[in-house]
């Protein structure tokens, strides 16, 4: 077993994902922070005593530090977990450009498609030159939900968790950095795997389509268990095939949703409808609150779009990617191609098998 060896880390984000790991990450022994832009949420944090965790584990972790000053933030840290949704990367990243410095690793969890790569590009824009250590996570280690400003419910860890560096030489700083608090890291040649793994663009958006004059009446449910039935499964399952197409293209070869479910998860079912239906893990998430949500706002700009516009270049199999962008687009009356991670082309160029160049 590894020993666990204490960190410094910082956690941007206080939300259903970042308040619960800055918690986690504490509670293992490492000395964290927690940064949230809005002072009100970091007040009631620190008002609160702490972050209490329910679920997995009830404690209440009251040595953590929340702050809504960035620089100082990063002044005390070394490795830098970014838990925000990925379309708001781009602000975090220019605001964080001044601060960055050599000893610091950036992970973004997760990065969705092409998370890695455009931090660096974002970071880039504003003039940062510094040759630090990105890394990005094909999903969140925590399934998690916040309940309010202090209170964290963690309802599992994954089993395994795919981790990947934009530069390759990095690969080994950032894995002996994360090992010690994350045992369950596996490490990938290239973020073109993390990126093709982005199974929230699988799971998240067209349900919440599907669902959506629920979510505007103000209607409870659970995202997984009862907003995808047989027949939406069924679609996504035909929308998985085309991102699998798409890793086949990069020969970069990946399990489809369903087996994901069982690795990460150990769940079973032959179909994915009944694989999701044996996820304990997913029994008490559960519906968006409004039609704002970020299985929309984040799931479309920074997955569905990517996905397809790199299908359009590979020639690849696009039909149902290009089916829920259109619907997203009409219902919501807004053009997510223009908004979104549109431009792949030097991805694309950067990571295309040799034979194709």
């Amino acid at each position: 077993m590894t020993k666990r060896i204490s960190k410094k880390y910082c956690v941007i984000g206080a939300g259903h994902g970042g308040q619960a790991l800055a918690a986690y990450l504490q509670y293992l022994g490492n000395s964290t922070i927690l940064y949230n832009r809005t002072k009100m949420v970091v007040d009631q944090i620190n008002a609160y005593g702490g972050i209490e965790i329910q679920g997995m584990i009830n404690v209440m972790v009251s040595d953590i530090k929340a702050t809504s000053n960035l620089k100082m933030a990063l002044e005390e840290s070394e490795i830098i977990m970014i838990c925000i949704p990925a379309h708001a990367h781009q602000d975090i990243a220019m605001q964080m450009a001044p601060y960055l410095k050599e000893h610091h690793k950036i992970i973004i969890n997760p990065g969705r498609t092409l998370g890695a790569f455009m931090f660096d590009r974002y970071l880039k824009a504003v003039g940062f030159t510094l040759d630090i250590p990105i890394g990005e996570t094909d999903t969140f280690v925590l399934t998690s939900r916040k309940i309010r400003p202090g209170i964290s419910q963690i309802f599992s860890r994954k089993k395994v968790l795919h981790v990947a560096a934009l530069n390759p030489e990095h690969s080994k700083i950032i894995y002996d950095e994360l090992i010690h608090t994350f045992s369950m890291i596996k490490m990938e040649k290239s973020i073109l795997f993390t990126s093709l793994s982005n199974i929230g663009m699988i799971f998240h958006p067209f349900p919440a389509l599907m669902n959506l004059a629920r979510i505007e009446c103000g209607e409870n449910y659970r995202h997984y268990k009862d907003g995808i039935t047989p027949m939406v499964a069924k679609f996504l399952e035909k929308l998985d095939k085309e991102r699998i197409a798409l890793a086949n293209y990069f020969e970069c070869p990946m399990s489809d949703v369903r087996q994901w479910l069982e690795d990460v998860y150990g769940s079973e079912g032959i179909h994915l409808y009944s694989a999701l239906q044996n996820t304990s893990q997913y029994d008490e998430i559960g519906s968006p609150t409004d039609i704002t949500t970020r299985y929309i706002y984040e799931d479309i700009p920074t997955g569905i779009v990517p996905m397809l516009e790199l299908a359009k270049l590979a020639g690849t199999p696009h039909k149902y990617l290009q089916l829920v962008l259109d619907l997203a687009n009409t219902m919501y009356g807004i053009n997510f191609s223009e908004i979104g991670r549109n431009d792949v082309k030097d991805f694309f160029e950067e990571y295309k098998p040799k034979g194709n160049k």
